[in-house]
């Protein structure tokens, strides 16, 4: 896991421009706190930006390599690495704060749909107890959450003719597999028919625990690029974040997980609905959006999974008012 992330050049690319091009502005003498540090690559960014010292956490057994790293890379006397739950550490006073509080924290927390096996609130217990209070920052400092209409007619298709042979009845099972949970894989902008919608903002300097079980309104809208097809069928509904590192006075620096961007280790994550029995359809001429509410929540038994449900409507400004055509409740999760 530890080389995929680093693989992941969207991601490491993003924390080393937002760390290195803010040295002056941020980093410079700082105390910084980096949980969940794994291979210690943004310590050692911090420690390269100059601050003065970088307390690297994280509660695997990494963290014995992680030293030899920072140690290999000349940091050692910057980067003091400590293993251990953050919570527990805090609790037990175990970091070597001498009583001083942190300017930055660095963290790389989030997972599949933002919130999957996510380590925010560790972070966020983090936040509260040991940040500078006004001026220090958590970074990145804000995340977003984005939903979008699929279409993927052709990998429905493609069961009709299979080297000559019909296969049909496979999509029946194609479909029983993908409408049982949530699923992550990388999805094609090709097959993006409405608007990147987002339909939550999160200001991780000041949001709560209970923020991140939320529910939301959305609408969807076709896309204007792609007039070729009058009626189209949403065969799923799109989940992606988005990441901004926009600390008021310094060069703020973005990536997105969106199917319009570069692919990230996190993919997208798909809410399929019912393509052969039952999905929305949407028509242009008569102005048809989708519209409804979208919930995300930690799962009861394990906090690490998470529920979505998406209560949806299709309609259309009609003399009258709203004209609903169709709607549905899709209930998907990604479990751990």
């Amino acid at each position: 896991i530890h080389e995929t992330m680093l693989r992941d050049t969207v991601r490491t690319a993003a924390y080393e421009e937002a760390i290195l091009s803010n040295a002056d502005s941020l980093f410079r003498d700082k105390v910084v706190l980096d949980i969940g540090c794994g291979t210690g690559v943004l310590s050692l960014f911090c420690a390269k930006a100059g601050a003065k010292q970088v307390i690297a956490v994280d509660n695997s057994d990494i963290i014995k390599q992680a030293r030899e790293i920072i140690e290999l890379n000349g940091y050692s006397h910057v980067v003091t690495c400590v293993r251990g739950k953050c919570e527990d550490l805090i609790a037990n006073n175990a970091l070597p704060l001498d009583g001083k509080t942190v300017d930055i924290i660095v963290s790389e927390w989030m997972g599949y749909a933002l919130f999957f096996e996510t380590m925010l609130p560790s972070v966020m217990v983090a936040r509260d107890a040991l940040m500078t209070p006004e001026t220090g920052s958590m970074f990145p400092n804000v995340a977003k959450i984005f939903i979008e209409g699929c279409n993927e007619t052709e990998r429905l298709d493609y069961w009709n003719d299979v080297h000559g042979l019909n296969m049909t009845p496979m999509k029946e099972r194609m479909v029983s597999e993908l409408t049982q949970d949530a699923h992550v894989e990388i999805v094609s902008d090709e097959n993006i028919v409405t608007d990147r919608k987002e339909i939550i903002t999160f200001d991780l300097n000041t949001c709560k625990d209970a923020d991140l079980d939320f529910e939301v309104p959305f609408d969807l809208h076709l896309r204007d690029d792609d007039k070729s097809r009058n009626e189209l069928q949403i065969h799923s509904l799109v989940i992606s974040f988005d990441i901004d590192f926009a600390v008021p006075n310094t060069k703020s620096v973005q990536f997105s997980t969106g199917c319009q961007s570069t692919p990230t280790h996190w993919k997208q994550t798909q809410l399929w609905f019912d393509p052969v029995h039952n999905c929305p359809v949407l028509n242009r001429e008569a102005g048809d959006s989708m519209k409804g509410v979208f919930r995300m929540k930690r799962n009861v038994k394990n906090h690490r999974a998470i529920d979505m449900s998406v209560v949806w409507e299709v309609g259309r400004e009609a003399g009258s008012g709203w004209e609903r055509i169709s709607d549905g409740v899709l209930k998907r999760s990604l479990i751990a």
